[in-house]
């Protein structure tokens, strides 16, 4: 893979991207249309995007990189959780910047940013290595992160949101050799495309509800930023560096994890009333921050992986 056309890549999500500001800016979308729009992104067109990979022939061999990229993204992830939770323990941070920071530094955004970057530069595959992502996500989150935002129980039905639901859908059609019908299939993918365009305009609509010379005020973005955007990549370089998988696959299992903050932890930020200000700050700065941490992590994977 070429830097330029990962630069390339780079410049079409900004440019996207530059679309929801101007969308926002002008209040062509306001944040109650964001929030139905986000809505109607993560609960309607993303599982339609995850079903219309069900065109794929991976067989054992991808079945057996799915396997690998699903250890990884739950180790990366849990291990940054357990990283995080232990650093604001010795700092003596209270409850809820250290529920705010562990979400902030564990959580990739590897569905609204990863997920159009991934199939623009990887094809039809990213999708399967996002339902790895997409499976670690939600079960870390639901379990573990979601009771730290409102010091409740572990509630499991959480997991079972409509996204998991299609991912394990799409799982058993592959496994069984089950084929949409050409039709079908031409519903399906044309919806599922969708999912580019509208999520990263969604992210434009956010960083234009926001000043941005507050968030550069913020000290602790910066911290969060170079955790979240360099040394959880580097982690996970590490850690693909020693699994049996082609190099290209390394790679797009790479940029799902290196992702910048996920708007998720945001949202339930707002809802618990904790630290919000910090938590969007550190979402817009981080995916900012994205344009120059990408081409960096891609290529020193490109290097370690020999692609």
């Amino acid at each position: 893979m070429s830097m330029q056309l990962v630069l390339q890549q780079i410049i079409v999500i900004f440019c996207y991207v530059a679309v929801g500001v101007g969308a926002g800016k002008l209040n062509i979308i306001n944040p109650d249309q964001r929030k139905y729009l986000t809505q109607l992104c993560s609960g309607l067109i993303l599982p339609f995007t995850i079903l219309s990979a069900a065109s794929m022939e991976i067989g054992g061999e991808g079945f057996r990189n799915l396997g690998i990229a699903l250890g990884v993204s739950f180790l990366i992830m849990g291990g940054a959780m357990a990283g995080s939770l232990l650093l604001t323990r010795l700092l003596h941070a209270e409850e809820k910047f250290r529920a705010a920071f562990t979400s902030l530094i564990s959580f990739p955004n590897c569905t609204f940013l990863g997920l159009p970057l991934c199939q623009a530069l990887f094809g039809e595959i990213a999708v399967l290595y996002n339902c790895a992502a997409l499976i670690a996500f939600n079960v870390l989150f639901f379990t573990v992160q979601l009771p730290l935002f409102t010091g409740g129980k572990i509630n499991l039905k959480a997991i079972l949101t409509v996204p998991t639901i299609a991912t394990f859908a799409l799982l058993a059609m592959l496994a069984l050799g089950i084929h949409w019908p050409g039709p079908v299939q031409t519903v399906v993918s044309s919806i599922g495309s969708m999912i580019t365009p509208l999520s990263l305009i969604i992210i434009g609509v956010m960083l234009s509800e926001n000043d941005l010379l507050d968030i550069f005020r913020e000290g602790a973005v910066y911290l969060v930023m170079a955790l979240r955007n360099f040394l959880i990549p580097a982690l996970a370089m590490l850690m693909l560096m020693a699994v049996p998988m082609d190099a290209k696959d390394k790679l797009c299992v790479l940029v799902y994890l290196a992702c910048p903050c996920a708007t998720l932890t945001t949202i339930y930020s707002i809802q618990t009333d904790t630290r919000p200000e910090l938590c969007a700050r550190s979402v817009l700065f981080s995916t900012i921050s994205f344009a120059i941490s990408l081409p960096v992590v891609i290529a020193a994977g490109q290097f370690l992986f020999g692609v």
